[in-house]
């Protein structure tokens, strides 16, 4: 995702977001944080926000009707991933699972959400027979 969609998902102008990844690149370095994964004791005060990135993602996939798909499946497959790597001996965390399950019913309904001019179309009113 560019700097610019990335911003329209945090609700924040891309000069703004751009200043809080120029300023958090400056945090890993000059803490010299290395990239890995956290230990089990860390997890769960950074599930949260890695969640949050996950589901932005899956968002701005949802909402982009043409290109949308492939950032949508994206941010399922990092669910599920979240989900296999955790693991209920790790961190069993039912918000991993509701993230996924809200996202897969979601991602379900993508063929019958709109007409074929573009238009939305309601709940009520979709063709569940092109819900997957």
């Amino acid at each position: 995702m560019t700097t610019e969609e990335i911003a329209r998902a945090f609700l924040v102008t891309p000069a703004t977001l751009a200043q809080r990844i120029v300023r958090a690149k400056a945090v890993i370095r000059d803490k010299a944080i290395p990239y890995q994964v956290p230990v089990s004791q860390e997890l769960s005060g950074r599930l949260g926000a890695v969640l949050l990135v996950v589901y932005l993602v899956f968002n701005a996939g949802y909402s982009a009707e043409a290109t949308g798909a492939g950032l949508s499946r994206e941010a399922i497959r990092l669910g599920r991933l979240l989900l296999d790597v955790l693991g209920p001996d790790l961190l069993p965390e039912p918000k991993v699972m509701g993230l996924l399950g809200l996202m897969l019913l979601q991602e379900s309904r993508r063929a019958a959400r709109s007409s074929g001019e573009g238009e939305l179309v309601l709940l009520d009113r979709q063709d569940r027979s092109l819900w997957n």
